[in-house]
């Protein structure tokens, strides 16, 4: 009996996007395990980003109604409050829904990012133009722009191009239907139960809880005051995550640290340093002070020196003048007769100042006129010589030592 060679089961693919296994009994060519992971893997490689739209790819629309407000609004009241647009709709479904407008007045939709990056869904008619909000539509291309006015009016401008679009955004009919590009309906969600809420006694309200009327402009400036605020919130938080420290800036923070500990310690010494030097300034300040009084000091010392050597030459000369006059006595002190007068007028120092009256003798010969010697006693107190024969020249007389208290009395009210 022949047998067929039996052929051998080829491998299990590994799935291109997950780690899951395609069967055995799959095509040849299919490349992922299920269609999520062949939805997710398109969606990766053909949706772009929300984040790489800007404002300024948008920049050409924003000019066009600006022109157009310049030029049909000059001195005109109302004023442009947004727009919309109006295009085809996929060629599939154009015989049965027509033109499309966005966005969608019937339902929420997702608008463009803030200033502050948030993705908000609202319901409305038009797109805000001041400040000018980007439109989003399904594809890029010419749509008529439709201006919307604040006093309820909307005029068509014209048709103009929009640069790039958002495939995401879906068309739209008037039953509520939605569609994508491909022209395929999009179901419906299946709306979930709500659930029966607690009884809740209706709350009267008073005159204080009335709500005020704002006009629509003072609350979109409300909402872009807490969009830029949000903005910067999380500006702070980006800048926050970015200037948290690696290990290396931690090292680097460690050193400059210790750097910071050393310059605040030599910062300390320096200004003790300081103060010390204040204090020996001072302390020179002082020195100089004392130094000036001593100088001045000195000054009135060397003027009472001075003084002093001028009492003392005045003292030698009147000792000079004192020793002459002790050596004339000296030399009157050789005759006897001299020396007797001069120790009379010694004993009785007040006769000496008046004349003492002389009584002629009739026995007293006139004697020659002998040389008269300078001396201190008076003429008018000298004794007379008495006649005879001329004595004999005496002897050398021995001086007598003069003693101190013989010195007083030659000077005016002096003691024996």
């Amino acid at each position: 009996m022949l047998t067929a060679p039996r052929t051998p089961h080829p491998a299990p693919r590994k799935c291109g996007l997950c780690p899951g296994k395609i069967g055995t009994t799959e095509r040849e060519d299919k490349e992922f395990c299920s269609d999520a992971c062949r939805s997710l893997n398109w969606h990766r490689n053909n949706r772009v980003q929300v984040s790489a739209y800007t404002v300024e790819d948008f920049e050409g629309l924003r000019a066009a109604i600006a022109r157009w407000e310049e030029e049909r609004l000059l001195g005109h009241k109302k004023r442009i409050i947004g727009y919309s647009l109006k295009g085809d709709s996929p060629r599939a479904l154009r015989a049965r829904i027509g033109r499309v407008e966005f966005p969608d007045p019937g339902r929420k939709t997702k608008r463009f990012p803030d200033e502050s990056g948030v993705t908000r869904v609202l319901r409305g008619s038009y797109f805000r133009w001041a400040p000018f909000e980007p439109p989003r539509v399904p594809v890029a291309g010419d749509y008529d722009v439709i201006l919307h006015f604040d006093d309820g009016g909307s005029v068509v401008m014209g048709e103009h191009e929009v640069a790039k679009g958002f495939p995401a955004v879906p068309f739209h009919d008037k039953e509520g239907n939605r569609y994508d590009l491909k022209g395929k309906v999009i179901p419906k969600r299946n709306p979930t139960p709500k659930s029966r809420r607690k009884y809740v006694p209706r709350k009267h309200s008073t005159p204080d809880d009335s709500v005020l009327p704002v006009e629509p402009n003072i609350l979109e400036h409300i909402r872009v005051a807490v969009a830029r605020a949000v903005q910067a919130e999380r500006e702070v938080d980006r800048l926050r995550a970015q200037t948290t420290p690696t290990a290396e800036n931690r090292e680097h923070a460690t050193r400059l640290d210790s750097i910071s500990e050393q310059v605040a310690m030599l910062t300390a010494k320096l200004n003790a340093a300081e103060a010390q030097t204040g204090q020996a300034e001072a302390r020179a300040a002082r020195a100089e002070t004392q130094l000036a009084q001593a100088l001045e000091t000195v000054r009135s010392l060397k003027q009472t020196a001075l003084s002093a050597e001028d009492a003392l030459e005045g003292s030698w000369r009147e000792r000079g003048r004192l020793l002459e006059q002790v050596e004339m006595m000296r030399q009157e002190a050789r005759f006897p007769t001299a020396n007797k007068a001069v120790s009379s007028v010694v004993e009785s120092p007040t006769v000496a100042s008046k004349p003492a009256p002389v009584q002629p003798s009739s026995a007293a010969v006139p004697s020659s006129p002998a040389p008269v010697k300078p001396a201190t006693v008076p003429t008018e107190q000298s004794v007379p010589r008495a006649t005879g024969p001329a004595a004999p020249p005496p002897t050398a007389v021995k001086p007598v030592p003069l003693r101190r208290n013989t010195l007083s009395i030659l000077k005016p009210g002096g003691r024996i």
